[in-house]
């Protein structure tokens, strides 16, 4: 595989003894854990994390021609995808942030908890 630090969008095959199949990375999705990397696997129709060392030798580009079919057939599988990847990755620290929040809004005082008798200074 060729370096894709500059590509932004790659668009290749794995090539194993079971089969070739087409993957797409994109320099975008959110950083893997170290050794590993994230392709969109055509086959799964979804972003699977990848052992580094084991599946780069296996990597080859895709001619021009082949690019833009697979271009063709699965950009809207694959922007669909993506954006549901980005979001379950991003949900996490958004989620902590919301609950921290929210539970220092249970900790303000509310109108139900106005100790004070109004009424009763007539």
């Amino acid at each position: 595989m060729k370096n894709t630090e500059d590509l932004g969008t790659w668009y290749g095959q794995i090539q194993s003894s079971r089969g070739n199949i087409i993957v797409i990375r994109d320099e975008q999705l959110p950083p893997a854990n170290k050794g590993r990397m994230y392709l969109y696997n055509t086959d799964r129709d979804a972003v699977v994390e990848y052992d580094e060392a084991i599946v780069t030798p296996k990597l080859v580009e895709l001619s021009e021609e082949d690019k833009q079919q697979v271009k063709a057939k699965h950009t809207k599988a694959w922007e669909a995808a993506r954006k549901q990847f980005i979001r379950a990755h991003t949900k996490t620290s958004s989620t902590t942030s919301t609950r921290k929040t929210e539970s220092s809004l249970d900790l303000l005082p509310t109108d139900d908890d106005d100790t004070s008798d109004d009424d009763d200074d007539e």
